[in-house]
C-alpha cells in the first residue's frame, strides 16, 4: 500500500512538473516571437560658448506602443527616447520622443512599418546643439533620418536629414 502511495504521488508531482515545464516553454515562445532592442543609457557632456550641457539620451522598448511587424511576419516593439539637457547645472531641456514626434516627416511605409531606433549626438555650434534622430525598417538599412536642433532658448526644430550618406573608408589594417 505504501509503495502504490509513492508511486502516486511521484506521477502527479512528476506531471505537475511537465506541465509548469510546457507553460513557461509556451510562454517563452510567445516572448520569442515580439522583438525589442534592449534599453538605453548615455550620458555625456559638452561646452558650448561659456556654458556646460550635460545630455542623457535614454531608450526604451515601450509596450503600449504599436507593433511592428515586417515582411517575414516578426514583430518588433516599438521605442521612445528620452532626451535631458542640462545647461550649467539646471534643467533646460527635456521630451520623449516617439514615432509619432515625426509622423508629419515620415511616409506610410515608415509610418506603418518602421520603429524609432536611433538617436545620438552630432554637434554643438553657433549656440546650437544638433542631434541626429532615425526611424527605420527593423533590421534593415531602410531608414528616414532627421536633425534635431535644440536652440539656445531651448525651443526645438525637427527637419529631414538631407546630407548624403557618405561611407567612410576603412583604413584599420
Amino acid at each position: 500500500m505504501y509503495v502504490c502511495l509513492l508511486v502516486c504521488t511521484f506521477c502527479s508531482c512528476d506531471n505537475k512538473k511537465g506541465q509548469t515545464t510546457d507553460q513557461v516553454l509556451q510562454t517563452t515562445e510567445q516572448q520569442a516571437g515580439v522583438h525589442r532592442l534592449n534599453d538605453y543609457n548615455l550620458t555625456d557632456s559638452v561646452t558650448l560658448g561659456s556654458h556646460l550641457y550635460i545630455y542623457t539620451i535614454h531608450r526604451e522598448a515601450d509596450d503600449s506602443l504599436k507593433v511592428v511587424t515586417d515582411e517575414n511576419g516578426d514583430k518588433f516593439v516599438d521605442n521612445y527616447y528620452d532626451l535631458n539637457i542640462c545647461k550649467d547645472g539646471n534643467e533646460f531641456f527635456r521630451r520623449r520622443f516617439t514615432k509619432a514626434s515625426f509622423e508629419s516627416l515620415l511616409d506610410d511605409s515608415f509610418r506603418k512599418n518602421g520603429i524609432l531606433d536611433g538617436f545620438r549626438f552630432i554637434s554643438a555650434q553657433e549656440g546650437m546643439l544638433t542631434f541626429g534622430v532615425c526611424v527605420s525598417f527593423p533590421e534593415s538599412d531602410m531608414s528616414t533620418p532627421f536633425i534635431l536642433t535644440i536652440g539656445p532658448d531651448g525651443s526645438f526644430s525637427l527637419e529631414p536629414d538631407t546630407t548624403p550618406d557618405i561611407e567612410e573608408e576603412d583604413t584599420s589594417v
